[in-house]
């Protein structure tokens, strides 16, 4: 949620501590942040992600070739089941936008994208996809897209990727994930040039 900041060096003391747990889960913790790109090692220890520019933008253009085909796989495997979990994470995200919890609706935003890649139905693209989520978490929490205008916007963009996927539309909904994640690279690109990182009002 982005709470701890980028580039902020992890130890399994300071992970237990603040957790309130024992040193083995917050090694077991930081190995799996690890794995999901959150977290690198580095010759000093384990550091929170730091983003670059370059790197969201190689960050998107791979995640929107790869969640177009999961898109697409998906609207192939449409059936009652797959309907009906969509249906329940989009209503889970419109819940937690009218509650108004940015932190909530990020979750839930990317459950909806993760249970796409997981009735995708392949594992070396599931794979793939989960090694993403440290770095679209820590972008999320720099752009803050879950408040204000944008939040109904971003609900009426999950309906339509939802409905196309769930009707078996496969090239719609290939092309609807693609061209959502292309409209958010300028305003994850201009993260980096505002003098406050938490003034994202002209985005």
């Amino acid at each position: 949620a982005g709470h701890i900041p980028e580039g902020t060096r992890l130890t399994e003391r300071q992970v237990s501590q603040m957790l309130g747990i024992s040193r083995m889960p917050a090694r077991e913790a930081l190995m799996i942040l690890e794995g999901e790109g959150l977290v690198v090692r580095r010759a000093d220890g384990r550091h929170v992600i730091e983003l670059s520019e370059e790197g969201v933008r190689e960050l998107h253009e791979v995640r929107w070739t790869l969640e177009r085909l999961a898109a697409e796989r998906a609207a192939n495997n449409v059936n009652d089941r797959n309907r009906a979990v969509l249906r329940a994470r989009l209503s889970q995200l419109e819940e937690s936008a009218a509650n108004g919890d940015p932190a909530l609706c990020a979750k839930r935003d990317l459950a909806i994208h993760r249970e796409i890649w997981r009735q995708a139905d392949n594992a070396y693209l599931l794979s793939l996809l989960n090694s993403l989520l440290g770095v679209i978490f820590v972008l999320a929490a720099r752009v803050k897209i879950y408040a204000g205008d944008h939040i109904e916007r971003l609900i009426s963009q999950h309906r339509e990727l939802v409905d196309l996927v769930s009707s078996g539309d496969r090239e719609g909904a290939g092309q609807c994930v693609e061209t959502q994640l292309r409209g958010v690279l300028p305003q994850s690109l201009r993260t980096f040039h505002i003098q406050d990182p938490g003034d994202v009002s002209d985005l």
